[in-house]
């Protein structure tokens, strides 16, 4: 499949997308960030940004802009208040466009497609204030000292920050890859000032692998900008953040499951799903993922029993299982029947799907799929209408290349490569 070459390049873009959600709760004791006698000494703010963080990466997001907002009022002069609110902006819109599903990232599947949010103005404008004022707070303590350890890793949280609302939210690329190097390089600074500062390895860590892993043609170009990657320090790197960190640790956690799904370590990526979601049971996209990753990996009855409680639940109303998009779930349990052949389940779990109001790169997946299972009931033009409506709805590349495939042979046999779990760990592409 072939991509024009800014979105290739930029989409060291990988690197945004899956990196910086936001930083984790924090555990440590973040030091004032003025001169003078300290007004904060971390006991005060340690529990408004625990509960701040808790709250968006369980996505209620109301409650965490109120806290945000506290943390902002009560303590002036600290970067945490006005970048919780940017982070808990950002992982709203990130949400809603998909750029949490972990099965978008397996290969570059999210950057192809085109879904972007519906911002108002009043909310492009609190995302840039409040973006603006992190960076200014952490400025003025860095004229005063600039190897303040805290202060330059929340510029740098703050300018990875942007590059990740940049290229996921408003789809500029260049302007992303920008806010990223000056990430990576505040951090590395940080680095070298104190090599025992944990939360400081994740956003390099995240370069380097996402530049090791660009095609060889597009590492040299990265190298042009300065910019080089080790793929496996930058998988320890992203690890230590997420094993060792204290700010930056379920953001790392979240990162390193995506890396280890894209290298096919699954094993790896279920451990750190499985932490997330039992850390933060109200976020629907960490159980569907840990269903998903079972999927990905051929093991169908575990997704399948994990997927059936999860509908059990939305339809409960538990938690915040309401914000996972319009069948999604279906969409994931009908592929469980699909891969073990049972066909006449796995359509009635895709039309179900298409029932439900789904986003567009959802319902593109349930019409592919359901022409699948129903060639495999040997109702072939019911598929080829399916395949027909993947290409006319547009908008996601690889599935309108299986679709176009498959109008020339049909499922199982003209099953696309990529398009069917890999159970003994070949090389895979996002479904």
């Amino acid at each position: 499949m072939m991509e024009s070459s800014p979105t290739r390049t930029t989409r060291l873009g990988f690197l945004a997308g899956l990196l910086l959600f936001v930083s984790g709760p924090v555990h440590g004791q973040p030091r004032d960030l003025v001169e003078g006698p300290p007004r904060l000494d971390g006991s005060e703010a340690r529990p408004l940004e625990m509960e701040g963080y808790q709250h968006v990466f369980n996505y209620d997001y109301e409650e965490a802009d109120q806290v945000f907002q506290r943390l902002d009022e009560e303590f002036p002069d600290y970067a945490a208040g006005p970048y919780g609110r940017a982070s808990t902006l950002y992982m709203r819109f990130a949400q809603q466009v998909g750029a949490m599903r972990g099965s978008s990232h397996r290969g570059d599947r999210f950057w192809d497609q085109s879904a972007k949010p519906d911002l108002s103005p009043e909310e492009l404008e609190l995302f840039d204030r409040s973006y603006a004022e992190s960076v200014a707070r952490c400025e003025r303590v860095l004229a005063r000292n600039p190897n303040d350890t805290l202060a330059l890793y929340y510029l740098g949280v703050t300018e990875a920050l942007k590059a990740a609302w940049d290229m996921t939210i408003l789809r500029s690329y260049w302007g992303g890859t920008r806010a990223m190097r000056r990430a990576v390089n505040h951090h590395r600074r940080v680095q070298e000032i104190d090599p025992e500062f944990d939360d400081a390895y994740q956003v390099p860590g995240v370069s380097d692998y996402g530049i090791a892993t660009l095609p060889r043609a597009l590492r040299f170009v990265a190298r042009l900008f300065g910019m080089r990657g080790e793929k496996e320090r930058g998988l320890e790197w992203v690890a230590r953040t997420a094993n060792e960190g204290e700010r930056s640790r379920w953001g790392a956690l979240w990162s390193l499951a995506l890396f280890m799904q894209r290298e096919d370590r699954l094993e790896e990526a279920l451990d750190a799903v499985r932490r997330l979601r039992e850390q933060f049971p109200k976020n629907p996209d960490f159980y569907l993922e840990e269903a998903s990753v079972h999927l990905h990996h051929g093991e169908t009855a575990e997704a399948r029993e994990e997927l059936l409680a999860f509908v059990e639940q939305r339809d409960a109303g538990f938690g915040n299982f309401h914000l996972s998009p319009g069948g999604l779930a279906e969409l994931r349990l009908g592929e469980t029947w699909l891969f073990e052949e049972n066909w006449e389940e796995a359509e009635t779990a895709f039309s179900k799907g298409l029932q439900s109001s789904p986003p567009p790169d959802v319902r593109v997946m349930l019409h592919l799929r359901r022409g699948n299972a129903r060639d495999g009931l040997g109702q072939r033009q019911r598929a080829l209408f399916d395949y027909n409506r993947v290409r006319q709805l547009g908008g996601d590349k690889v599935a309108e290349n299986w679709a176009k495939a498959l109008r020339k042979r049909p499922w199982p046999e003209g099953a696309p490569e990529g398009s069917r779990p890999h159970p003994e760990g070949e090389e895979s592409h996002p479904h």
